[in-house]
């Protein structure tokens, strides 16, 4: 937000200078802060490397933290207790759980896909207004949904008693994952990956997406 002067006329300037067509949108975020509120700077040294992030965690879920966590617009916190906590609850615990009971119950009862289509989940509306964080929300929706769809349902005792329904549930469930693996492609594209070929190979991970941290 710093950079609004520069943004809205300077760089609109080079851009006619060049002949180029001028922005008819310029989005402005907030900083990224760190420990009580202050502008994360290299002067100030409050500083956290996305390397070493990267490093121990993966690419992914660099991304989802600041695409999710991260506000598109206002100022917001990033510390490594922050991280730490949306990294277990929604990666390891939610997406990654998800993903191996999904895919353990299916190559188990052998439910099996035979494409890559799944139903679409509405993000694009979020996106065209530059909300990215509302278009993830959309995204974890879904995902926390079909957690409760499998609480409810039960489809790994249901088996014991009524297999075709208990089949039937779980290609629900099936297939909602596969719509989850194709929304996140933009926003998570390792991780869109590894699931679409579980999918299509049939197999639960040989370990989880993302092994949880103490």
């Amino acid at each position: 937000k710093d950079m609004v002067k520069f943004q809205s006329v300077m760089w609109q300037g080079m851009l006619m200078s060049a002949g180029l067509p001028t922005t008819d949108t310029v989005i402005y975020h907030g900083f990224i802060t760190g420990e009580g509120g202050i502008k994360m700077s290299k002067s100030i040294g409050n500083v956290i490397s996305p390397s070493e992030i990267v490093k121990e965690y993966g690419t992914d879920a660099l991304r989802y933290f600041l695409l999710r966590e991260i506000s598109s617009f206002e100022d917001s916190p990033f510390t490594m207790e922050r991280f730490k906590d949306a990294y277990n609850a929604n990666l390891a615990n939610g997406l990654g759980n998800l993903v191996s009971r999904i895919l353990t119950m299916a190559e188990s009862y052998g439910v099996k896909l035979g494409n890559l289509e799944g139903p679409a989940i509405p993000v694009k509306q979020w996106l065209e207004v530059f909300d990215v964080k509302r278009a993830m929300d959309e995204i974890w929706w879904h995902i926390n949904d079909i957690d409760k769809f499998i609480a409810e349902k039960k489809p790994f005792s249901l088996y014991k008693t009524e297999p075709d329904k208990a089949k039937s549930d779980i290609l629900v469930t099936l297939q909602r994952l596969q719509g989850i693996a194709l929304a996140i492609e933009p926003f998570l594209p390792e991780t869109s990956k590894k699931i679409k070929k579980l999918i299509l190979d049939n197999k639960k991970p040989e370990k989880p997406l993302f092994l949880r941290k103490g």
